[in-house]
């Protein structure tokens, strides 16, 4: 999840990884609303409710596949600005890194909507190119606590499996099934972005921008919080601990 970086030619390398997830990760996305939101589509889930439950399904699976595959384990499947600005927090990620990952998700969320709409055609455009959006009526506030406590809690589960070094391999699949449950269970209230690379190409290429800042800065600030913590309690816990006695 993390990623040495050690060299300029590591971080293009890694940047590069980090887009092309990205743009896969998009198109899969956008692909999934072209075929189960749209009401032309033979794969369209009338009912919102399991409509939700089969996406988030199908997004955990994904994001944990991806991030277990060769350029994953290689970048440190990031797929999201919010785990690198987790990881940034945490003291486990190299500042230097920052924008370029987050730029190269950014580009790869541009990226992967494109190309849903090129393999899929106009239709893309009638749902939006998969712009998210919250229940009629939600609030900003609303959306932005929301939004920020149900990331808050994916991380707080990543946090507590980072601490345990014999259960570290599993930090894809706790990343996937926290993300698919927030999708299954929040998607009718707040459209459960939770990333600001889902975000940022549906609402540049729909043209739609409602509550567009609240989708990118909630799914960062709840991160870099939980990050900050765990990197605050980890310095305690470290400067607590017995130190091994010296020989005289």
């Amino acid at each position: 999840m993390s990623t040495s970086a050690q060299s300029r030619a590591d971080l293009i390398r890694h940047s590069a990884y980090e887009f092309a997830l990205t743009t896969v990760l998009l198109f899969a996305v956008v692909s999934l609303v072209r075929w189960l939101a749209f009401p032309g589509s033979s794969l369209a889930i009338g009912d919102p409710d399991t409509l939700f439950v089969v996406a988030g399904t199908v997004v955990a699976a994904l994001i944990a596949a991806l991030m277990y595959s060769p350029p994953g384990r290689a970048s440190g499947g990031h797929l999201h600005p919010g785990v690198t600005v987790f990881l940034w927090t945490c003291g486990l990620f190299p500042g230097r890194a920052v924008l370029p990952y987050v730029a190269a998700q950014l580009t790869g969320s541009l990226a992967g909507t494109a190309l849903a709409r090129v393999v899929w055609g106009k239709v893309v455009g009638q749902v939006g190119y998969g712009a998210v959006h919250p229940a009629p009526g939600t609030g900003a506030v609303e959306l932005f606590v929301v939004e920020g406590a149900a990331l808050a809690a994916v991380f707080v589960a990543v946090a507590l499996v980072m601490s345990r070094p014999a259960l570290r391999g599993l930090i894809p699949a706790v990343i996937g099934l926290g993300v698919g449950v927030v999708i299954a269970t929040l998607g009718t209230v707040t459209g459960a972005s939770i990333n600001p690379a889902r975000a940022f190409g549906p609402a540049l290429l729909s043209g739609q921008y409602d509550h567009f800042w609240n989708y990118m800065i909630a799914p960062l600030v709840a991160p870099a919080l939980v990050g900050l913590t765990h990197r605050a309690l980890r310095t305690r816990r470290d400067r607590s601990a017995p130190t091994a006695p010296t020989a005289a």
